[in-house]
């Protein structure tokens, strides 16, 4: 039996409601983002992954139904999902304005390559040359017309990253919640505030999904969004407790219990969490990225 390469992940299509397909990539470990299709007017693509043969699988998924890009639609930042933005070309690819004024200036810079293939060591040799198409910015409230009708977008800044975007489908009760939802995998969030983020959460909750689309792992209920918020419940307690203690992120981290998160993938990040977090509660200065040490026990790592 032939070894998988390591960076190699099987994408696979998952229709969650009428006209929205989800183009599920592997298990949605690091580098392995989803990307949904709208099928409406004008078809949209929601986030083109990290690679252009990744984002080759949402060209050819749009191709089986006769169907042509219209609209590419970047949910946030992070290169994991706007790696594919160049394979279309000639399409209008829009963005939060935050969220498109960091992409030009975080595109093309020289130590680029080098940070992505520290963060996804599975995909290093593919990422030495790593570039992108930044989108144009487009306030939500544009972006919301410009989507297939009954589209309704929901912006949230500081929480998972600079600038997200969520789409609520209320007729399919369905949630594109981008990475503002993990299922099955441990969330990051070194770029953004964990308290806002667990916030936005109660906000998604509110809506009362019948189904959430993740940016990482499988298309899941409601109950995915509940237990990332019973997750984020626990950083924060273990946060607190370190800063009331005079306790390290690493001491805390060591006794975490992770309730139902246990066993997601990525388990080492929750130290960066809890650390984000505490520099949160300790009031320093935020810029819109906590840079971190991730000095991780083995019997933390994945």
């Amino acid at each position: 039996m032939n070894a998988v390469p390591a960076g190699t992940a099987t994408r696979r299509e998952a229709e969650v409601a009428d006209d929205v397909v989800v183009v599920v990539n592997g298990d949605g470990g690091a580098g392995l983002s989803n990307s949904v299709l709208l099928l409406g007017n004008p078809t949209t693509v929601i986030d083109t992954m990290l690679l252009p043969d990744m984002a080759a699988d949402i060209v050819t998924a749009l191709t089986r139904r006769g169907r042509a890009a219209e609209l590419v639609v970047n949910t946030h930042i992070h290169t994991d999902h706007i790696g594919g933005n160049r394979l279309f070309d000639g399409v209008p690819v829009v963005a939060h304005p935050r969220t498109a004024s960091g992409m030009r200036r975080m595109i093309g810079e020289p130590g680029l390559p080098a940070l992505l293939a520290k963060v996804m060591p599975d995909f290093a040799e593919r990422l030495a040359d790593w570039d992108s198409v930044p989108a144009d910015p487009l306030p939500p409230v544009d972006i919301e017309r410009a989507l297939p009708a009954g589209t309704r977008v929901l912006e949230f800044t500081d929480a998972h990253s600079a600038a997200d975007l969520a789409l609520w489908l209320p007729a399919s009760r369905v949630l594109v919640a981008g990475d503002l939802c993990f299922a099955g995998v441990t969330p990051l969030a070194v770029h953004g505030r964990v308290s806002r983020w667990r916030a936005a959460l109660d906000r998604l909750i509110a809506l009362g999904p019948d189904v959430v689309v993740p940016g990482h792992g499988s298309p899941a209920g409601i109950g995915a969004l509940r237990e990332l918020a019973d997750y984020f419940d626990r950083v924060l307690a273990a946060a607190h407790l370190a800063h009331t203690e005079q306790l390290t992120a690493q001491a805390v981290w060591a006794r975490f219990d992770a309730g139902p998160a246990a066993g997601w993938l990525e388990p080492g990040r929750t130290l960066v969490n809890i650390q984000v977090a505490l520099a949160e509660i300790a009031g320093k200065p935020f810029e819109g990225e906590h840079r971190v040490q991730q000095d991780q026990d083995p019997s933390h790592s994945r």
